[in-house]
């Protein structure tokens, strides 16, 4: 055998001399994975290189955890539960499983199936402002509701939902990536250390909570389904209108225009889509969408030309049916005095 150059404390991470690669194991199985050629991409708590399955050249991809957050115990808590959620569905990158240096210290690696596709952002970039950019979006969106669906009914929050983490497969099926800083529901002594995620589409209650550890009135205290629904309407905003209003160049001005800044009006945003927007990125949590089923309900509503969020006349109506209904009887009784005066 070829001399080894290091091999970790775990014997799951081997290095041999005069040979780029790093070698993990996971199983019974032997992975690689070359750190000198530039990564495939990156998220919040790592960076993303293309891997092999030794046995066979299968391509997979290999995500090290940030060197920053592997030696924290709650991160490295939130790694190990990613590489945990084996879950199958056609719209969610598939988790192999995760390879440590140490049981409690060292570098942290996680596995996946390698996803051949294109950012979202990339895949519609080129595609005309024309009357149905709107509709044709929401339709590639449709997916990314039911993997959203898939990982809440199983207690999972994903936490960063973002144009980067949608990919289109073969330039059709849409997978969504990066559990990285998923969190079971119920809450447990990791759940609550620190923001994590990406700003530009974060909640306000989930800035708020990891920001200042406290939560504010009328924002909301629980980092749940609507905290993901809050990141996709804003997703789906910036896709269609190809601007994220929450993108600004100073950190704190974001923090900021996320607590008090709504979404604004777009041209390119029909307003029955606008109002649905509107709902799932509402500041206090409690007047969004509550479950990705009502947001789908209203999303296919829209698609079937209707106005799923009911406004103008019919919702003056509802606020005044009692008035209304007086008015009527009201006019009916004069309408039958004056007949009766007339004959």
């Amino acid at each position: 055998m070829e001399e080894i150059e290091y091999i970790s404390p775990s014997q799951c991470v081997l290095k041999r001399v005069d040979d780029n690669y790093i070698y993990l194991k996971l199983g019974q199985e032997w992975y690689c994975y070359d750190p000198n050629i530039p990564p495939i991409g990156g998220g919040a708590m790592g960076t993303v290189y293309l891997g092999y399955r030794v046995s066979n050249g299968e391509k997979v991809a290999v995500k090290r955890v940030k060197d920053y957050y592997a030696n924290q115990p709650q991160i490295r808590q939130r790694a190990r539960m990613e590489a945990s959620l084996t879950f199958r569905h056609e719209n969610l990158i598939e988790i192999l499983g995760y390879c440590l240096w140490d049981e409690d210290s060292g570098p942290f690696f996680i596995l996946s199936n390698y996803i051949q596709g294109t950012q979202i952002k990339e895949f519609i970039r080129g595609m005309s402002f024309g009357p149905d950019r709107a509709e044709q979006i929401v339709k590639m969106m449709m997916p990314m509701l039911d993997a959203m669906d898939y990982i809440h009914s199983r207690g999972i929050v994903h936490r960063d939902i973002k144009p980067s983490n949608i990919m289109v497969e073969e330039g059709s099926n849409v997978r969504l990536m990066d559990l990285g800083i998923a969190r079971m529901n119920g809450g447990n002594k990791f759940s609550s250390f620190g923001f994590i995620g990406t700003p530009q589409y974060a909640a306000p209650e989930q800035i708020l909570r990891g920001e200042y550890g406290v939560i504010a009135k009328g924002i909301g205290k629980e980092i749940n389904a609507s905290t993901d629904i809050y990141a996709l309407g804003i997703t789906m905003y910036e896709l269609i209108t190809e601007n994220n209003p929450y993108d600004v160049p100073v950190d704190d001005e974001v923090l900021g225009r996320q607590i008090k800044v709504d979404l604004p009006a777009h041209e390119s945003i029909p307003k029955p889509l606008m109002k649905i927007l509107w709902k799932a990125t509402m500041k206090d949590q409690s007047q969004r969408y509550q479950t990705v089923a009502e947001l789908k309900q209203d999303l296919e509503g829209f698609l079937e030309n209707k106005d799923p969020i009911e406004g103008g006349f019919v919702k003056w109506l509802k606020d005044n049916l009692v008035v209304v209904i007086v008015s009527v009887i009201a006019l009916i009784v004069l309408l039958a005095l004056i007949f009766m005066f007339l004959v």
